[in-house]
């Protein structure tokens, strides 16, 4: 099975951003004492479904592959 770069990229762009939100919401808490509920709570799902996709194309994929070698 070879390894599709495109979803490590994906992931690690992802883990970059979450990263980077999480530090300003932080910095934005600690100036301001304000959080951002609403925005902290789409953003964390939105991400959620992002990684949810990611791993439902790369079962298809596989289950793919899978039917392929049979053959």
């Amino acid at each position: 099975m070879k390894k599709d770069k495109t979803l490590d990229k994906v992931l690690i762009m992802l883990a970059i951003f979450l990263l980077s939100f999480v530090i300003a919401m932080i910095v934005i808490y600690t100036i301001k004492d304000w959080p951002m509920d609403t925005l902290i709570t789409m953003v964390m799902s939105g991400s959620g479904l992002e990684v949810m996709a990611t791993a439902i194309i790369t079962i298809t994929k596989v289950k793919n592959e899978k039917k392929g070698e049979n053959k």
